[in-house]
């Protein structure tokens, strides 16, 4: 084995900290039932198919973004740390 970088880039990089993927898990498991609690107020909310579209597309996509900024806030704060 060389002592040489394998990097596109040819850069020495460190093996940081493992990453708890449970913490992600959770925060996805917190997006499904925050769909399943929210999905029927945004029905009653938003009458029609505007409200059919916002509760079965928009809400989702909401729920995953929001998971997704926690989890590399969750991500930066735990990289800062070390």
């Amino acid at each position: 084995m060389t002592s040489e970088p394998t990097t596109l880039l040819q850069r020495d990089e460190q093996q940081g900290r493992r990453y708890p993927l449970f913490v992600e898990r959770l925060l996805l498991l917190t997006g499904v039932v925050g769909f399943w609690f929210l999905h029927p107020m945004v029905l009653e909310q938003v009458d029609g198919i505007g409200g059919t579209i916002a509760a079965w597309c928009g809400l989702p996509l909401v729920l995953l973004i929001v998971v997704e900024i926690v989890g590399r806030f969750v991500q930066t704060v735990r990289n800062d740390s070390s």
